[in-house]
């Protein structure tokens, strides 16, 4: 226990990075107070790594640029939340329209109806996914029986049966993503060239895609922060995509939100994604302190994306 560090009240956390020369105005002390005291100094923190080298700041870091980091950085969330959403929604059409369309309404319920191995056995990995998913559905289904109207429905009037086109509503992104994955390969294939891909692999190109969907929409959901994060699970990207992304002392900027950008353009309708441009653009207008490239934006993001 003697590692822990002692508790600061926020007074003696605004001492502390004055302490430490972040540029803190006399006039915004009370300012400084109300931020840390509403948003976690250990979370803010994270935000502060690019404004120094260990506890020192740069001569250049303020107050003011730190809280326009850590707004931006919030508002960037929910752009990446409201495009996530839309690629769920049309993940889950397609899913329920084209698996229904060969196993029928209730086809899902049927576990031999998802991947099989090659000597024709269902694999560990699908009958594992397959009861976690839809075990975790049912008791969502029954927690929400009461407030949902279509859930309502059905329990009074279909003996609460619900067709897959039902179903899926209750699934989340990450249910979505793994029952993508369990699907014959035709059906795959099938939803891989009604999002727009071509190529011979494109089902597993659409299966990488969603899984880097799920991290970026699971870590926005719980608050994660995206400004200056690495990623640890590197998207498929075209030839094309590759070149556009963010090159620094001769690499290439992989592993940072922008190319999870480049997935969400891939993946989502023009006029859907032309609203997190929009949005982007707000955000970048409203913090002029933000340096975009701490997201692996390339200097010419707006002509490229």
């Amino acid at each position: 226990m003697d590692s822990v560090k002692p508790f600061l009240s926020v007074e003696d956390q605004v001492k502390l990075l004055k302490d430490r020369e972040l540029n803190i105005n006399d006039g915004q002390y009370e300012q400084a107070k109300e931020f840390f005291l509403n948003n976690n100094y250990y979370r803010i923190s994270g935000y502060s790594l690019t404004l120094r080298q260990n506890d020192a700041f740069f001569k250049s870091a303020s107050l003011e640029t730190l809280m326009q980091i850590y707004e931006a950085d919030r508002r960037m969330r929910h752009v990446m939340l409201s495009i996530t959403e839309i690629v769920e929604t049309r993940i889950k059409s397609m899913l329920a329209y084209f698996h229904c369309e060969k196993y029928g309404p209730l086809g899902y319920l049927d576990i031999n109806n998802f991947s099989c191995s090659n000597n024709g056995n269902i694999k560990l990995s699908t009958i594992a996914n397959y009861l976690h998913i839809t075990r975790k559905a049912d008791s969502q289904k029954n927690i929400m029986s009461d407030s949902e109207l279509f859930l309502k429905h059905h329990r009074e009037n279909k003996n609460n049966v619900l067709p897959f086109w039902v179903y899926v509503e209750i699934l989340t992104i990450s249910d979505v993503s793994k029952l993508y994955t369990m699907v014959d390969e035709d059906i795959r294939r099938t939803i891989a060239y009604e999002l727009g891909f071509r190529s011979s692999n494109r089902h597993l190109i659409v299966e990488n895609l969603l899984h880097c969907i799920t991290i970026l929409r699971n870590i926005c959901a719980h608050g994660g922060r995206l400004y200056n994060r690495l990623f640890t699970r590197k998207p498929w990207l075209s030839k094309k995509e590759k070149g556009l992304l963010r090159v620094e002392k001769g690499n290439i900027i992989f592993d940072k939100l922008f190319s999870y950008i480049l997935v969400l353009k891939s993946i989502t309708l023009p006029k859907d994604f032309q609203l997190v441009i929009d949005h982007i653009n707000q955000i970048q207008e409203q913090y002029p302190l933000v340096d975009f490239r701490h997201y692996g934006f390339p200097d010419n993001w707006k002509d490229v994306l």
